[in-house]
């Protein structure tokens, strides 16, 4: 595990009011109305709901009949054969693969109960999309269009790296078609970050 100074100062968001707007128009309801749901499955991982129910948002738009895991619809063969059957065990699928990924690229533990900052939130939805890849190629997540999309002005026209992995579904240098990431789904969830 890596050692990290984190401030116990809380983030203070800075994303844009087109992109908050955004938020409330096309995913809050969702999300917030499936919060018991995804509380009760985060639970037997150890995370916090909304960093599940941003996976659900970005993986399929939190849509019920579809799964997060490749954003198939349930009960569809994988490519690797796996085959989700449920919301809930394609969640935990979901759930675990972030734990484990965040925890094995970044050191970052997910399960630890204590408040993430921003920065650690960018790591671990880049690990849960991409793997290892951002960080073999010295990539910053806080430029990754998956988790910081919509974070600032500054998060606005990001594009894909150039070395995307194969099968991820990514074109590399393509535009990232989505108003916002992983990490300000989470804070506009009242997830409380630090700096």
């Amino acid at each position: 595990m890596r050692a990290t100074l984190v401030s116990a100062r809380r983030y203070q968001r800075h994303i844009p009011r087109s992109v908050l707007n955004s938020f409330v128009e096309t995913a809050k309801g969702p999300l917030v109305s499936e919060e018991s749901f995804y509380r009760d499955v985060a639970s037997f991982h150890g995370i916090s709901w909304e960093l599940l129910a941003a996976c659900d948002w970005m993986q399929c738009d939190a849509r019920p009949k579809r799964s997060p895991v490749h954003g198939e619809k349930l009960g569809t063969v994988n490519a690797d054969g796996t085959v989700y059957t449920s919301k809930s065990a394609a969640l935990a699928r979901c759930a675990g693969d972030l734990v484990t990924l965040a925890r094995g690229v970044y050191g970052i533990d997910l399960t630890s109960g204590a408040p993430l900052s921003v920065r650690d939130l960018a790591n671990a939805f880049a690990a849960f999309r991409w793997g290892r890849a951002l960080k073999d190629h010295d990539f910053s997540a806080m430029k990754f269009p998956y988790s910081v999309a919509g974070l600032t002005e500054n998060h606005f026209g990001l594009r894909w790296p150039e070395f995307a992995p194969r099968n991820s579904g990514d074109r590399p240098h393509g535009r990232f078609h989505r108003k916002f990431g992983a990490v300000p789904i989470v804070l506009s969830l009242d997830y409380p970050a630090t700096v």
